[in-house]
């Protein structure tokens, strides 16, 4: 097996010999384009895989029941029997569609809870001047009003199937009149930005099968509530990471801690440099809002910006996390000492000063 260019995958062999048995497959199908429908399009493939190639047997029983989407920068929080155990006790009840950069926390926003002059209400509404879409079941108009969350999910297996289900139809063919279909329609053909953010967070808002699952929280607190017990459990999200900070919230709230940044000696084959919006580096000054969030997994890590992170996590549970947050005052580091520029330069001065003591006086030469 090759990347594209011809490298040899260098996983291969940790995929061959892969303890745990599980099925691995390597594919590269999808081009990409920020902000454009086509960043969907690996999130669905992967879901239509899933649910065609991995079905319920009556044998076996679900060969699966939960999906989650992971880029390349992720990191999880926890070791796999603590994740797992986590998510044995919430995706029964729930589907995961934001990150902790979500305004409204574990809940989509809606896109008029941001004001009217927002850049996303203002980029869906056409500055107020586009309504808002309205999908008929057949009984009755419904208007589905744009919901925003993240492109990275945790849902259900009942969830993917009923989704690839309404996009593609039952025979292959794509089902025009069903409410996913007609949404993503809508969003491509208006050329809607930011649909990575939207689609699967408002057709989980919109959808009666699965209004049951959008996650319950505590007002107070944010934490998600478990049906089963009424308990908070210590979750506010399911994903770390840090965007949109380069201007204030829609609420007006003001961001005070520092971030990382791409060291500028640093090139672009080793780590790419994030947008002014997002999403930043992480490192272990964000360990504490790591551990309060109770997200299992983060982003973006990388250890040409803090590969301490990689010795810390995962844990087997959150009060192994240490508690280090960002100093009070900003802190500023000095630069990596370059020994050998320094020493090159220190060798070429030498060298200097010895061609001038070798150097004959013209004074002596008469």
């Amino acid at each position: 097996p090759q990347l594209l260019g011809g490298e040899p995958l260098l996983l291969w062999d940790e995929i061959e010999h892969c303890p745990c048995g599980s099925s691995v497959r390597v594919e590269s199908v999808h081009a990409v384009e920020w902000g454009e429908w086509s960043m969907l399009k690996p999130t669905l493939w992967a879901m239509e895989i899933a649910v065609n190639e991995y079905r319920m047997s009556e044998e076996s029983g679900q060969s699966w029941n939960v999906f989650i989407n992971l880029a390349g920068d992720s990191l999880p929080v926890y070791a796999p029997d603590t994740t797992a155990r986590i998510l044995s006790k919430i995706v029964p009840h729930y589907n995961f569609v934001t990150s902790s950069s979500c305004e409204t926390g574990l809940v989509p926003t809606n896109l008029y809870d941001f004001p009217k002059w927002w850049h996303k209400r203002a980029h869906y509404t056409r500055r107020e001047t586009e309504p808002d879409w309205i999908w008929s079941n057949g009984t009755s108009d419904r208007t589905l009003s744009i919901h925003f969350g993240s492109q990275w999910v945790i849902v259900q297996a009942e969830f993917c199937r009923w989704l690839v289900e309404a996009l593609m139809g039952e025979e292959g063919e794509e089902a025009s009149e069903s409410m996913p279909a007609l949404l993503a329609r809508e969003l491509q053909q208006s050329k809607k930005l930011m649909t990575d953010e939207t689609f699967l967070p408002t057709v989980l808002m919109h959808s009666d099968e699965f209004a049951s699952t959008i996650p319950q929280v505590d007002d107070e607190t944010g934490f998600l509530i478990l049906p089963d017990d009424d308990v908070q459990h210590f979750l506010k999200a399911v994903r770390y990471e840090r965007m949109d900070e380069h201007l204030p919230t829609s609420s007006g709230h003001l961001w005070k801690n520092q971030r990382y940044d791409v060291p500028p000696n640093q090139t672009s084959e080793l780590i790419d440099v994030p947008r002014p919006w997002g999403p930043y580096y992480l490192g272990v000054y964000d360990l504490a809002h790591i551990r309060d969030s109770g997200a299992l997994f983060i982003r973006k890590v990388s250890s040409h910006v803090d590969d301490n992170l990689l010795r810390l996590l995962p844990v087997d549970e959150p009060e192994e996390i240490p508690w280090i947050t960002w100093p009070t005052h900003e802190i500023t580091l000095a630069a990596k000492p370059d020994w050998k520029s320094k020493l090159s330069s220190l060798q070429q001065h030498a060298d200097e000063l010895k061609g001038s003591e070798a150097a004959p006086d013209d004074d002596e030469e008469l």
